[in-house]
């Protein structure tokens, strides 16, 4: 039973996707045994790291001309190397050990991080940075923080997902109430291929430990703080991570990339 570690990493102008991916997968390495890691890139973000066992190089980049490199993650179900594969986010960091994860999740086709958790470890359900999608009945569920098996389900879902890609300029304005993203976001485009297979969300699993700690002011209930990590002051020591005077037990999701480097 393979089982691994999957996301994408395209540089744009203003951010190395790489060289998050790498402390990503260092941090898994450093805490799990089960660390199996596979990175897909393209062709001019292609590298080769020792935390990270398999690289894959898209053949077709259907994002190289956007900014926001957004258009290629619906294939993670073709591109894993993986029969069970947790699919994440670059911007990442893991905190501690998750190898019992796999023990639930296999027994599922498909699981989300469903709502995402603030710094005091509080689960947050609703955020100014999601209007779209209790306006649009879309299930709150996160790309950021996935599991998938080889299933019929999960094919059947992430077909759904390349069908809303490939026709996002005419699903964002046909398809969606306010929908103003250029391109195909990937929270977006996962939740209303979700809403389309499973309708009244039968299927949707809510484990409340698959959720990730995600660093957004509005998130942390500090949007009126100019700067929250003035405030929070992101720390290390040692193995541990701190914000404020909580010790981060999550998966986090640290958004700001330069952040990382700080902490790091």
């Amino acid at each position: 039973m393979s089982r691994g570690f999957l996301w994408f990493a395209q540089n744009n102008d203003t951010t190395d996707y790489v060289e998050l991916s790498i402390k990503l997968a260092e941090s898994i390495k450093r805490w799990n045994s089960e660390n199996q890691i596979c990175v897909v890139t393209d062709e001019k973000s292609r590298f080769e790291h020792p935390s990270v066992d398999v690289v894959k190089v898209l053949k077709q980049d259907d994002s190289s001309e956007h900014k926001i490199k957004w258009a290629n993650e619906h294939k993670a179900f073709a591109l894993t190397p993986f029969t069970h594969t947790i699919k994440l986010e670059s911007d990442m960091l893991w905190t501690t050990n998750t190898d019992w994860w796999w023990y639930h999740l296999w027994q599922h086709d498909l699981v989300f991080s469903v709502d995402c958790r603030n710094y005091k470890d509080q689960v947050v359900k609703q955020t100014p940075y999601r209007s779209l999608f209790p306006r649009n009945h879309l299930p709150n569920i996160y790309n950021g923080l996935m599991y998938f098996r080889k299933s019929r389900w999960a094919q059947n879902f992430f077909d759904h997902a390349r069908h809303i890609t490939q026709n996002w300029q005419q699903v964002r304005k046909t398809m969606l109430i306010n929908c103003h993203d250029e391109y195909p976001s990937t929270d977006v485009v996962f939740a209303l291929a979700y809403r389309m297979i499973d309708p009244t969300d039968k299927k949707l699993i809510d484990y409340e430990w698959f959720k990730f700690l995600h660093h957004k002011p509005s998130v942390n209930g500090l949007d009126k703080m100019k700067d929250q990590n003035n405030y929070l002051y992101p720390n290390k020591h040692q193995d541990a991570l701190y914000l404020g005077d909580k010790r981060v037990s999550r998966v986090w999701h640290y958004f700001d990339k330069e952040m990382n480097v700080r902490v790091s």
